[in-house]
């Protein structure tokens, strides 16, 4: 008799959501769906229970679900010269994989756990779009302690790592949960070794390079590119709309009068200045219209995302931090404007948050909030809010562009 582990099913974790459950019962109408969540995890059992067939399709649909959701996910840049050669073949990488899987008939991440990281299922995929990548479906056993409760418990904890070949990059993901420790059978919280989601990232990635035998770059190598590709995401959504284009180039003989005032009859300056000045005017001019343009939806319309937060440390070590209140668009902010050019200077950023907007928001809310940022090594994209696959592939796809594949 099939029932999904509490660990899963239970509503404080989070990973089995009301919208997620009615949006699989009504493809094909599985089964009746109602506004009761325990009612729709029973009717979810039951038609698990139905048939062999339909327990597959449930156990498939819990795979998916599991590793979408409210996620950590970390990407990291692998060294090419230490991909295998075999790894680019369907055959050779079954054979290995498959003296790694657990000994277990239903390859799932409804499974039995363990202290150590064991790998319950695994996919080979060839696309046009991204190219070949092998994932992995991972899990382990953890403990947690609620501190205002004084509360311990043991918890399932799935990981998914998915090495992108010809992208040459390692995405690994996972619930993003306070209060972790490494498992202990009998949980004693002064003998207990406290753990995080990043260190349990950390493990995965560093197992599956193993399994593999690829490394990763060290952060002299990726960390330039990951705040390159940040930036270029943030320049991306922060195109000047058509409405502001308009209104400078209404007023371009003015801004030219104004430049030639300033280079020649204010501060007497050189001719190699004048591009340098004209570039602090337009970003001025640019920055009153913006922030005084009635209409704010200017700045996410016809856009599927826009920053609300950044940070960026220039060569100087200068940092800019920019918040908007009220979680408007950056854009609209007169701080965005005043730190433009130093973004443009290095062509680089730190952290961004923003709100991306879903590709199917039938069942969720329109927009969701991503925080990316780098560090040391890797890229953190932070999904604090339920992520569909679809978006969570959507922000990693616009970040890390996928070459088009000749497969």
């Amino acid at each position: 008799m099939f029932s999904i582990p509490n660990a899963f099913s239970n509503e404080a974790e989070g990973y089995i959501t009301i919208p997620a459950i009615k949006k699989f019962a009504s493809e094909d109408k599985k089964f009746k769906t109602t506004e009761n969540r325990q009612d729709l995890i029973n009717n979810l059992e039951k038609f698990a229970n139905s048939s062999p067939e339909n327990e597959e399709l449930v156990l498939d649909w819990i795979d998916k679900v599991l590793i979408e959701g409210i996620k950590d996910v970390q990407i990291k840049c692998i060294n090419r010269e230490t991909i295998p050669e075999w790894l680019n073949s369907d055959e050779l990488t079954k054979r290995k994989l498959e003296t790694i899987i657990v000994s277990n008939q239903r390859q799932h991440l409804c499974s039995l756990y363990s202290e150590e990281i064991k790998l319950f299922k695994y996919q080979i995929c060839n696309s046009k779009k991204i190219g070949r990548s092998i994932k992995f479906y991972l899990g382990k056993q953890l403990c947690t302690f609620d501190r205002n409760k004084q509360i311990s418990s043991k918890t399932l904890y799935p990981i998914f790592v998915e090495i992108y070949v010809d992208m040459g990059i390692i995405v690994t993901r996972a619930k993003s949960k306070a209060g972790l420790y490494v498992f202990m059978e009998n949980f004693i919280l002064e003998k207990a070794t406290t753990t995080t989601v990043e260190k349990q990232i950390s493990i995965a990635t560093q197992t599956v390079c193993k399994w593999i035998g690829i490394k990763t770059l060290p952060s002299i190598s990726s960390s330039p590119i990951f705040k390159k590709v940040l930036y270029e995401m943030l320049e991306k959504y922060t195109k000047t709309p058509l409405e502001i284009k308009e209104l400078m180039e209404q007023k371009s003989e003015e801004i030219n009068d104004i430049v030639d005032s300033i280079t020649n009859d204010i501060c007497h300056l050189k001719p190699r200045y004048r591009d340098d000045v004209h570039s602090s005017i337009m970003n001025m001019i640019e920055k009153y219209f913006s922030i005084t343009y009635p209409n704010k939806k200017i700045f996410t319309q016809d856009r599927e995302a826009f920053p609300m937060k950044l940070n960026a440390t220039d060569e100087e070590e200068s940092k800019v931090e920019q918040t908007s209140a009220q979680e408007d668009p950056l854009q609209s902010k007169a701080v965005f404007f005043d730190n433009k050019k130093m973004l443009q200077k290095n062509n680089e950023c730190d952290v961004v948050q923003f709100k991306f907007q879903r590709i199917n928001s039938s069942y969720f809310e329109k927009w969701f909030k991503v925080k990316i940022s780098v560090k040391n090594d890797f890229c953190t994209l932070k999904f604090t809010e339920y992520t569909a696959e679809e978006d969570i592939l959507n922000v990693l796809f616009s970040l890390i562009k996928p070459k088009q594949s000749s497969r």
